[in-house]
């Protein structure tokens, strides 16, 4: 006999998954982020080397740190090396770094006695996201209804740390780049100042003329000035008649031929003659507005140190050398604001998720460890963007799951650690700075002369450089005042367990339940076999918290993933397993319902037979089916699996009985369900409130002090 609830996966995985991957790989990570910390002489060098940390067997066990109200903590060793360069010597040492909080196999955490846990928090992906913009144009501001509407889009390139670059195309059809602080700035200045030369950005796009339309208004005014005729752009979208625009616009002589009769070189020469006018053009700009900007305004500025050191060199030279210098500072502080805001894996991070998000909508190959903005990927959402405009692509829906996904309690505590490890970095770069001279004097590191005094000399003054305070207080803040650090629900086994598998979105990062639309709070097809439709809270919190249905599970990236068999010429192949599908590829296949009859070689009935495709829900022959659902509670999560005839009930009933189900559990006088649904012996037991013999037998006497278990040796 078939068995559905054979292929649950543990109710707890989701919490221990992210702890894992945090030991296994995410505290290697962030302490590498931070090699090597120097003082600015750059004379000592502190090195970790965290592929070797260690933790310790914790000081009190769990039952210890309930009894007496203390943290199952364990402490965190990392070997450290210091070199001083100036009297070549290296000292290696173990240091302590932290108390780690460590996961029970319940999937919690113990601190001061009592328990909490770290809510699963579902946030926007990082990566790439098209959306489109309504423009409304009223006739006078009493209308009711807009007397014109048109459509625009725009790119928002989202990360996981740093600023959100957002693409847009204007009304009429300039494109600019903008960020959440600073005024919008043209496009293709962007795409200059990324290090992309002018060819090969207007050979990459489909229409380069979008990309001078920023500049049209400013032509106009300077053409108006002049007493000139204005002149009208018209938007093209092949490269020959952008260069043709470029021509008229800048008023050339010589006329330009097609590209088909033209050679390499005489159109290479052409378009160097054009772009020639065009610098020139621009700095004739810059200089006018130099000009009528010193006339307007005398105020001071400040003046940096490399700005002094440039007047100071070029004081007593000619004004075109002067001139020459203002250049070459401008350009250089330009390339280091690019770099710090977008270039810098210090302060910008798309991580591997978001890298991978962009290579799959661009269609780009940039490797995964390349965490950081480039220009190929501005450009490639450029022409994407201009191709959406001409309705080649269509935009993206965020509410959409693949557009989402779920930060697991080890990603919460990656972050944490992360921020420890900056203001670790802060302290010891600041006491090496302040305590240079003195390190010198007193021989920081031992030599060998009086080699027991400078080694407890070096001890002590390594001790002082690295502490366990910095990391330490950003675990007690996130755990004491961090909203998804939460006492844990022990009502009883059923709560426990609902309680580690909620999905929350709000939070830092996540959405403000008094700004959040209905759109947010709705139930989407993608949220089938992932997101409960019924389990939520009522009030304020409605669909921004819900839970992890029974059968989903994380993926890699942490997007949800639910499980199918396949179906073959409408027989279900249960020999092949299960398959675990993210809603990017579930979207694209004919799904039957899981609650289907099938005859015992697997064969399902030969009428039609309710289908889902993407967002729509079809009837078809079952011959035409490539997958189909496990089981009925695929869809509903643990706590709602408990209600018996579900689908007979009523939405708004169903909604509050499966909140109230979690109150409704006996553990006084455990009794069994009048009508149970299959599931309940399974939460008991992945709750870690059962006990659980190591091997299989049979119990022939049990009471309140001992049980007997009766086992088979074969």
């Amino acid at each position: 006999m078939y068995n559905p609830n054979y292929y649950i996966p543990d109710f707890v995985e989701i919490q221990r998954q992210g702890f894992f991957y945090l030991l296994e790989k995410g505290i290697v990570e962030e302490i590498k982020k931070r090699n090597p910390i120097t003082n600015t002489e750059k004379q000592i060098e502190i090195y970790f080397y965290p592929e070797y940390y260690r933790l310790t067997k914790p000081f009190y066990s769990l039952q210890q740190a309930i009894l007496y109200k203390k943290s199952y903590v364990s402490k965190l060793y990392i070997p450290v090396q210091l070199t001083d360069r100036k009297r070549k010597r290296v000292f290696l040492k173990w240091m302590l770094f932290a108390h780690f909080p460590l996961m029970t196999n319940r999937g919690h955490f113990v601190l001061n006695g009592s328990a909490r846990v770290i809510i699963n928090q579902l946030v926007r992906s990082p990566g790439i996201y098209f959306r489109e913009n309504l423009h409304e144009i009223y006739s006078s501001k009493w209308s009711e209804k807009p007397s014109a509407s048109f459509q625009r889009y725009y790119a928002d390139i989202i990360c996981l740390k740093g600023t959100w670059l957002r693409i847009e195309c204007e009304k009429d059809f300039s494109m600019w780049a903008k960020m959440k602080k600073g005024p919008k700035v043209p496009l293709l200045w962007f795409l200059l100042g990324m290090g992309l030369p002018e060819k090969y950005i207007f050979n990459s796009v489909s229409k380069p003329m979008n990309l001078l339309e920023s500049f049209t208004k400013e032509i106009d005014k300077f053409q108006k000035s002049n007493s000139q005729k204005e002149l009208k752009y018209p938007y093209v979208s092949t490269s020959q008649k952008a260069w043709e625009q470029i021509q008229q616009l800048f008023k050339l002589k010589t006329t330009l031929r097609p590209a088909s009769e033209m050679s390499p070189t005489s159109h290479l020469a052409q378009h160097n003659r054009v772009f020639a006018v065009q610098n020139k053009w621009y700095e004739q700009r810059v200089t006018i507005a130099e000009k009528s900007k010193k006339t307007r305004e005398k105020k001071t500025k400040k003046v940096d140190f490399d700005m002094l050191h440039w007047h100071k060199k070029y004081s007593n030279s000619s004004s075109l050398q002067k001139k020459q210098a203002q250049k070459l500072q401008s350009s250089e502080l330009g390339r280091k604001w690019f770099y710090n805001k977008f270039m810098n894996p210090r302060t910008y991070d798309l991580g591997k998720q978001g890298r991978w998000a962009i290579n799959k909508k661009l269609g780009l190959t940039i490797p995964l460890e390349q965490t950081t903005l480039t220009a190929v990927d501005v450009l490639a959402a450029t022409d994407v963007l201009m191709r959406i405009e001409d309705k080649v692509f269509g935009f993206d829906d965020i509410d959409h799951l693949k557009n989402k996904r779920v930060r697991s309690s080890g990603e919460s505590l990656q972050e944490v650690l992360s921020i420890g490890f900056i203001r670790l970095e802060k302290s010891i770069r600041l006491k090496l700075n302040s305590t240079t001279p003195n390190i010198s004097k007193k021989n920081f590191l031992p030599t060998s002369k009086k080699k027991a005094n400078k080694k407890s000399q070096t001890h002590a003054n390594f001790h002082s450089l690295i502490t366990t305070r910095p990391i330490n207080g950003a675990f007690r803040e996130f755990f004491g005042t961090h909203p998804l650090s939460q006492f844990m629900d022990q009502i009883n086994p059923l709560a426990e367990i609902t309680h580690k598998r909620r999905l929350s979105s709000l939070g830092p990062g996540g959405v403000s339940r008094d700004t959040a639309t209905l759109a947010i709070r709705g139930i989407h097809p993608s949220h089938y076999g992932r997101i409960c439709p019924i389990e939520t809270p009522e009030g304020k919190n409605t669909g921004l918290v819900n839970s992890i249905t029974t059968y989903a599970k994380l993926s890699f990236f942490g997007f949800l993933e639910s499980p199918f068999f396949k179906v073959y010429k409408g027989q279900v192949q249960k020999n092949l397993g299960i398959f675990f599908l993210s809603p990017d590829k579930e979207e694209h296949f004919k799904i039957g319902t899981p609650d289907l009859n099938f005859t015992r070689l697997g064969f399902l009935p030969k009428k039609s037979i309710p289908v889902r495709i993407g967002k729509r829900f079809v009837r078809m022959k079952s011959n035409k089916l490539a997958l189909m659902g496990v089981s009925p509670l695929q869809m509903i999560s643990v706590a709602t699996s408990f209600i018996p005839f579900l689908e007979h009930d009523d939405a708004n009933r169903a909604l509050m009985g499966s909140n109230m189900q979690r109150q409704a559990v006996p553990l006084i006088r455990p009794e069994r369900p009048f009508i149970g649904t299959g599931l309940e012996a399974r939460v008991v037991s992945d709750s870690g409130h059962a006990i659980l013999s190591k091997t299989s037998g049979y119990v022939f006497y049990s009471s309140g002090a001992k049980i007997f278990v009766y086992v088979f040796n074969f």
